[in-house]
Order: C-alpha cells, then structure tokens, then sequence
C-alpha cells in the first residue's frame, strides 16, 4: 500500500522558473509543494526539466490545479497579436502588457482600470 506522505511528481517543468511557478500555484491553495532538487545548470541550461512534487493524498487536487493552470496557458497562447494602442508597437499575443512602455493589451481588466 502507497505511503500517502509519499513525494510524488504532478509537474514536470519546462525550466526551474515554471516548477517554481506551478509550486507557488499549489501553494496558495494550501498544498505543500516543493520543486525536484536541481541540477547546476550548464552554460545557463539545466540539465533535466524539474519535477513539483506533493504528497500523494494532495496529488489529485494538484492535478487539478494544474489542469486549469494549463488550460489558462493554453488559451494565452493562442490569442492573436496585438498592436499596442499607445506606442504602435507589436506584442506577441500570450503578453498582456506592451514590452515597449507597457501599456495594457486592449480589453483586459488592467487596461479597464486605466480607462475609470
């Protein structure tokens, strides 16, 4: 029979600063998580992609977690590019702020906040 106290991976990173991302999730949803131990990266690339682990009674949530996690990449991803409104310049669709001057991408809560 499995320890439920046991570590297990939910997450396997694309690179340290996702795994931290994706633990940070799972942390403020009030499960322990922690990030696989790390390899020296080389040449400013780790060696292999890191695990977010949990314990296995928290699993399924984490799961879940990161479903919609996921879901809401996803979606980003996918969104056309945009031509900022106040300096013209082009932003990747997935970017919510313009990289120039960091206006708000049209339509979003933070560019609604402006506009009151």
């Amino acid at each position: 029979m499995s320890d439920p106290k046991e570590l297990v991976s939910v997450y396997k990173g694309e690179n340290p600063t996702e795994a931290h991302l994706v633990m940070n999730l799972l942390l403020d949803e009030g499960i322990d998580a922690s990030v696989s131990e790390e390899n020296e990266p080389f040449a400013g690339l780790s060696i292999a992609a890191p695990d977010v682990l949990v314990r296995r009674e928290d699993a399924p949530r984490a799961r879940a977690i990161i479903e919609k996690y996921d879901d809401v990449q996803e979606a980003r991803a996918d969104r056309p590019d945009w031509k900022c409104p106040k300096c013209g310049a082009h932003v990747i669709g997935a970017i919510d702020d313009c990289e120039s001057c960091g206006a708000a991408r049209p339509g979003t809560e933070e560019d609604d906040d402006d506009s009151e």
